[in-house]
């Protein structure tokens, strides 16, 4: 069972070329039934009132005159044909093209009952030989014709179709050249990707369904990157971070006379630990709980129940909590979200600490502040990256991840986190969300 070509030059080859096929098939058969067929149906009328105006004008002759027009004519008398030019073909001429055939066939319809007709093949001009009755006799008349030879006809059919083909040829070649090359590039990326090698992005040039298909593979290599930088960076964060508190913890288990409280110690180390497994866990799984639904939620009772929280741990946060409207949000990623503020300025700032809520501009805003050291201005846009900090936050405890995880779960519910430095020293993070029109 034959298939399509595999190439697709191959595949547009073969349906430029069958449709130049089609298309010349179609022309040529408009032109045998509406041009030729009745040109020949016009000729063949015309020949036969012809003959029959011979045939009346002999019928009009007596004997003898009517035997000399016939023999100046080519003609004979009698109603078989002379065994002489019995190497005749028979009628409607088989051996000849549709024409010939069309001629011969109309021609006899518009004769008068009776007429036969015959071609001549032994002559050395090819003659087509038609019988009349007039007068109660019968007459054969030879008429001169030149018919087609169908052969030639049928390879000039071939050789046109040949022909009309090496058109489409050029223009699937033209049209594959196009392609090709911007197709041969994004499989050469495609393949460094597959190898672990990031390529140069690809031109996005050409027509638009190939630059539209090269500016998403673009994007689509840049998002792995992305994605493949930030396990990167994972994994040495988790080797970073985790690595002190392990040490501490294996000595408090290794020699715990060097603590005073070697297990409330061992029980220190393994909270830091697991907080920041916690972290990489929330930062892993891209947007904080993307599949909670939206619910109506008291953003005022979550700042509240956090800072009573952090107040009995001995952080005690300044609060100044406005009416708020009722705003859709993810209440478990809400709180996430707050935590990792307020831990931040818990651990950043440690004093200070203030948390705000207001509506101002049609939109609604949380503001969690503190009195530390703050943050130097040209270091503020990095801060929302994963895995940044500021230069007194190398000295504390941490992974980097909980500004980067707060903006993600901002972004997703339609808000914008904003960080910067507090007048009169300190640092703010303020997050708005856009109130419901």
């Amino acid at each position: 069972m034959r298939q399509w070509p595999r190439t697709l030059l191959g595949r547009n080859l073969v349906l430029l070329v069958g449709l130049a096929i089609a298309t010349q098939l179609c022309a040529i058969a408009i032109f045998i039934w509406f041009v030729q067929r009745p040109r020949v149906d016009q000729a063949a009328s015309l020949e036969a009132v012809q003959i029959g105006l011979v045939a009346r004008l002999l019928a009009a002759l007596p004997v003898a005159q009517r035997e000399q027009q016939l023999a100046a004519l080519g003609g004979v008398s009698g109603a078989t044909l002379p065994l002489a030019m019995r190497g005749a073909m028979p009628n409607p001429a088989p051996g000849y093209g549709f024409a010939m055939r069309r001629f011969v066939s109309s021609l006899l319809l518009a004769l008068p009952p009776g007429a036969q007709a015959q071609w001549d093949r032994q002559a050395d001009r090819p003659r087509l030989w038609v019988r009349l009755q007039a007068a109660g006799q019968y007459d054969w008349i030879a008429l001169p014709a030149t018919p087609v030879d169908s052969a030639f006809l049928m390879w000039s059919v071939i050789w046109l179709l040949l022909s009309q083909a090496t058109l489409p040829t050029l223009g699937a070649y033209l049209i594959h050249r196009r392609t090709a090359r911007p197709l041969q590039q994004l499989a050469r990326a495609a393949g460094s990707i597959e190898r672990g090698v990031w390529p140069a992005a690809v031109p996005v040039a050409g027509p638009l369904e190939l630059a539209t298909v090269a500016d998403a593979f673009n994007r689509m290599a840049a998002a792995l990157a992305e994605l493949e930088s930030g396990r990167a960076e994972m994994l040495a964060g988790i080797s970073h971070d985790i690595r002190t508190p392990l040490t501490k913890l294996r000595m408090a288990v290794g020699a715990p006379e060097a603590f005073e409280a070697p297990q409330a110690s061992a029980e220190r180390f393994i909270d830091q630990i697991d907080a920041i497994v916690q972290q990489f866990i929330d930062f892993a799984r891209g947007e904080g709980g993307a599949s909670e639904a939206p619910v109506v939620t008291d953003l005022n009772a979550l700042v509240d129940d956090l800072a009573g929280g952090y107040a009995s741990e001995g952080h005690s946060f300044a609060l100044d909590l406005a009416p708020l409207p009722a705003l859709p949000l993810r209440p478990v990623g809400t709180q996430r979200l707050l935590m990792n503020l307020m831990q931040n300025a818990v651990l950043y700032g440690g004093t200070g600490l203030a948390v705000r809520t207001a509506c101002e501009h049609g939109m609604l805003l949380l503001e969690v502040a503190d009195r530390g050291p703050g943050v130097a201005a040209a270091a503020l846009p990095r801060l929302k990256r994963p895995f940044q900090r500021g230069a007194h936050a190398e000295l504390r405890q941490g992974s980097g991840l909980g500004l980067a995880i707060a903006d993600r779960i901002a972004r997703h519910d339609g808000g914008r986190l904003a960080l910067g430095n507090r007048d009169g020293g300190g640092f703010t993070a303020t997050v708005r969300w856009p109130l419901p029109g």
